[in-house]
């Protein structure tokens, strides 16, 4: 898998979660509350992304390599419990060598066992702006967003030691070195048009749909709080390559272990929150929005987060709203 995951008002559609205390709002955009609207106007191009693999900078190409790996790692890896979470987290402490990498993830399983009832889905995510991870190895893909099987984008918030960026990763295309659509920083002026407020963090809304049943056309857009518009970010279409029968919003690492034992993103993340609010679907007979919840979506990997098995004293993770929004801190 990909990625990591980070009062109120609210700017997503339905349900929110109770405020909680972390990190402040940047100063570069006005604290703004905006709810989306589903039937907003289709506005102007993101400013400031790159299409392709250009978009990369050299020193995250490892990154979206392993990005690459461990997606393709999830077509044949079974989605643990917690019991047996933390039984391979004795196991791996007892017989790894310090700086061993590890992979977790947690959050809302969209579509799970290929249902694929509804065709779009819209999230607002938390983001920092002036997070950077202190391990050249370490990747945060939170949150991260991907439709169901057989959608073509998975909508990423990606937090390195370098940078703070966006990606529109293609799953449609079958050429590797276009894997990565479409990039953004997350910088001032992104704020200024897609930063709002959300319980108390700085947010940004997405959404991905299909456009084109025929041709298996995907596109996803950044919510413009300034026009009040639904601006393209990118469009895919094909078959998903990925193999899986699911999609997923979750909160996820690939991080190096240190001579502590605990994994580096862990104390990167000390009092900061990673939040998903207003996860909704789209019911393509009728085109109602509805907050995922029992009928499209479920939790994965396991209920909780057992902090030895995500090698990180402090963390936490709660479905505040099942299954339409998530946080997970550490403290």
């Amino acid at each position: 898998m990909c990625a990591l995951v980070l009062a109120g008002t609210v700017l997503a559609p339905g349900a929110q979660a109770a405020p909680v205390s972390a990190q402040a709002p940047s100063a570069a955009h006005a604290v703004r509350p905006a709810a989306p609207r589903a039937d907003a106007p289709t506005g102007a191009p993101v400013s400031g992304r790159v299409l392709g693999d250009a978009g990369i900078r050299p020193q995250d190409r490892p990154g979206v390599q392993r990005f690459r790996e461990l997606r393709a790692g999830l077509a044949t890896e079974a989605r643990p419990s917690e019991a047996r979470l933390s039984e391979a987290a004795a196991n791996r402490t007892a017989r790894e060598p310090i700086a061993a990498q590890t992979h977790r993830w947690w959050g809302t399983e969209l579509g799970p066992g290929g249902n694929t009832g509804f065709d779009a889905v819209i999230a607002t995510h938390t983001l920092d702006d002036t997070l950077r991870l202190s391990g050249a190895n370490d990747f945060l893909y939170a949150p991260t967003t991907k439709p169901r099987s057989n959608s073509c984008i998975e909508m990423v918030t990606v937090h390195t030691r370098d940078s703070a960026q966006i990606w529109a990763w293609d799953w449609c295309t079958t050429d590797p070195a276009q894997a990565v659509g479409a990039t953004v920083d997350i910088d001032a002026a992104f704020l200024r048009k897609y930063g709002a407020t959300v319980n108390g963090r700085s947010a940004y809304s997405v959404e991905i749909q299909l456009t084109d049943a025929r041709t298996n056309t995907w596109s996803a857009s950044f919510y413009n709080v300034a026009t009040s518009t639904w601006d393209p970010f990118f469009t895919s279409r094909g078959t998903d390559q990925t193999g899986l029968d699911y999609g997923w919003d979750m909160f996820e690492y690939y991080s190096d272990r240190t001579a502590g034992g605990n994994v580096g993103v862990c104390r990167d993340l000390s009092g900061r929150v990673v939040e998903t609010t207003g996860l909704k679907v789209r019911t393509p007979a009728t085109g109602t929005w509805s907050d995922a919840g029992p009928s499209s979506s479920t939790v994965f990997p396991a209920a909780t987060m057992n902090p030895s098995a995500y090698f990180c004293p402090g963390i936490a993770g709660r479905m505040t709203a099942a299954y339409s929004a998530w946080q997970v801190s550490v403290r």
